[in-house]
């Protein structure tokens, strides 16, 4: 019994001593709705989510903004974001001082797949 619970414990300080990561990078889309916002404007919001991203990367948060599109005809824009959470991502949103009507959890769909047979 002494020998199996030796082995059971020297396995419990193996599993101690590795790196476990518990909070794995997800993919945040933020959605805003902007009426009537001007290209200037849209340039200055950009340069706000990315200012304050790098701010809180700085300080040890992990979050990253990565890109934004804006579906004119709509007047929304979908801002990505790579985070631990989404309370960082809404911390980043809420300290560019960009309004936002939603945080959403997303996966990236790539183009590199197999193409669908017909």
């Amino acid at each position: 019994m002494d020998a199996n619970r030796s082995k059971c414990d020297s396995g419990n300080r193996a599993s101690a001593a590795a790196p476990v990561n518990l909070t794995p990078k997800g993919l945040f889309v933020v959605e805003r709705r902007l009426p009537r916002i001007t290209d200037q404007q849209l340039t200055i919001l950009q340069a706000a989510l990315t200012d304050a991203s790098s701010r809180f990367t700085a300080r040890g948060e992990d979050v990253r903004y990565l890109r934004s599109i804006f579906l004119s005809r709509q007047e929304r824009l979908l801002s990505l974001f790579s985070a631990a959470s989404p309370e960082v991502v809404r911390a980043v949103n809420e300290a560019a001082l960009v309004p936002f009507t939603s945080i959403e959890p997303a996966l990236e769909l790539d183009g590199s797949g197999p193409a669908p047979t017909v």
